[in-house]
C-alpha cells in the first residue's frame, strides 16, 4: 500500500481518563505545537475544511484534506474528544473536564461554554443530528441536548433513572437514534431521544464505536476485534470474522458500501462490502489509531498516537 505522510497525531479513546476536572485556563503563552507530534482525538469535515481536535486543548484545521494544517490556540488545556460541524460555519468542540466549545467561524476561533449541571464529568462525543438539534455524551450515563446550535444545553436521562455506564457513542439510524457504550450496552430510541429501550447485547464487553451504513444495516465494534452487524434495526447481530484481538475504537462510512475501521497497533480494517467483510492492514508505524475517513480521492487519512497523520492510497 502507497503512503503519503502529512502532520497530524492521534490518542487512543480508551486512554482517555474519565476522572473530572475543570477546564484550565489557556497560558500564559501561546503553546509551541508541532502538529506531526501532537495527540488527536477526533476529526471532522465540512466544505473543504478538516477540524482534528487534539490534547492540551490543541486544534488542527487543514483545507487540502490533510497534506498541512494550521494550528489553532483554545481557551482550554483539557484534552478535546470529539468535535462535529452543526453547519458550514458552525462547530462544537467537547471533551475532557466537561469542556464544551463552539465556533462561529469554522473553527479558526472558539470559546468556552459553561455545563455545571454535569460536574465536570468528560464528554466522549458528540452528534449533530439531521433536525439540528446537538447530542452531547460521555461518561457516567451524561447526555446532553442542545436545541440551538450549542448555545444552550440541558441534561436528559437515558435508559433508565440512575444509568451510569459510559456511552461512547450516539448515532442516527434512519429516524431512530442508536446508542453503544460500556459493559455492552446498546439502547435505540424512536423518538428523538426522549426514551430509550435496551437491546440484548451480542457481547457483553465495550463497544467503542457504531456505524450506519448506506444499505440500512448496523455496525457495532470496540474491545478485541469485535465487530458485529445487524440487518433488522438492531434486534439480532451476526459477529463478523476479523483476524485480530486488537481494540477498534473509531470507524467511517462512505455511502457506496465503503467502511473503515481503526483500533490499536496501526490496526486498518476495510471493508467494500457494507462491513461483510474485511481486508486487514497495519500502519507502518504500528501505533494506536483512533479516527480515520475517506477522502474525495479514494485515499484514507486515518491519526495515529504520536504519529504523523497519514493519507494511505485507496483502491477505488
Amino acid at each position: 500500500m502507497m503512503i503519503r505522510r502529512t502532520a497530524a497525531g492521534l490518542a487512543l479513546w480508551a486512554a482517555f481518563s474519565l476522572q473530572g476536572f475543570a477546564a484550565e485556563q489557556p497560558p500564559a503563552r501561546p503553546l509551541k505545537v508541532r502538529p506531526e507530534r501532537t495527540a488527536i482525538f477526533d476529526l471532522a469535515a465540512t466544505d473543504g475544511t478538516l477540524i482534528a481536535v487534539c490534547e492540551r486543548g490543541v486544534i488542527l484545521t487543514s483545507k487540502d484534506e490533510g497534506r498541512s494544517w494550521t494550528v489553532i490556540q483554545t481557551p482550554t488545556t483539557r484534552s478535546l474528544t470529539s468535535v462535529v460541524f452543526v453547519s458550514a460555519k458552525t462547530a462544537i468542540a467537547a471533551g475532557h473536564g466537561g469542556t464544551l466549545m463552539r465556533s462561529d467561524d469554522a473553527g479558526s476561533t472558539w470559546h468556552l461554554i459553561e455545563l455545571p449541571e454535569i460536574n465536570h464529568d468528560s464528554i466522549l462525543g458528540l452528534l449533530a443530528r439531521k433536525d439540528g438539534a446537538v447530542i452531547a455524551y460521555g461518561a457516567f450515563g451524561m447526555y446532553l441536548e442542545s436545541a440551538d446550535a450549542g448555545v444552550t444545553w440541558r441534561k436528559l436521562t437515558v435508559i433508565k433513572e440512575g444509568f451510569d455506564r459510559h456511552i461512547s457513542q450516539v448515532i442516527e439510524f434512519g429516524e431512530k437514534l442508536f446508542l453503544v457504550g460500556e459493559s455492552g450496552t446498546m439502547a435505540i430510541s424512536a423518538d428523538s431521544g426522549s426514551t430509550w429501550n435496551e437491546i440484548k447485547s451480542p457481547y457483553q464487553a465495550s463497544f467503542f464505536g457504531a456505524l450506519a451504513l448506506a444499505d440500512n444495516s448496523l455496525l457495532a465494534y470496540g474491545m478485541r476485534g469485535h465487530v458485529f452487524r445487524s440487518t433488522d434495526g438492531g434486534m439480532k447481530w451476526e459477529q463478523v470474522p476479523l483476524a485480530t484481538t486488537s481494540a477498534l475504537n473509531g470507524g467511517f462510512a462512505d455511502d457506496h458500501g465503503g467502511v473503515v475501521l481503526v483500533g490499536n497497533a496501526g490496526l486498518l480494517a476495510v471493508s467494500r462490502d457494507y462491513g461483510k467483510s474485511f481486508v486487514l492492514s497495519k500502519a507502518p508505524e504500528g501505533l494506536p489509531l483512533s479516527r480515520a475517513r475517506f477522502l474525495k480521492d479514494g485515499s484514507i487519512l486515518y491519526v495515529g498516537y504520536m504519529s504523523n497523520g497519514v493519507r494511505a492510497a485507496g483502491d477505488r
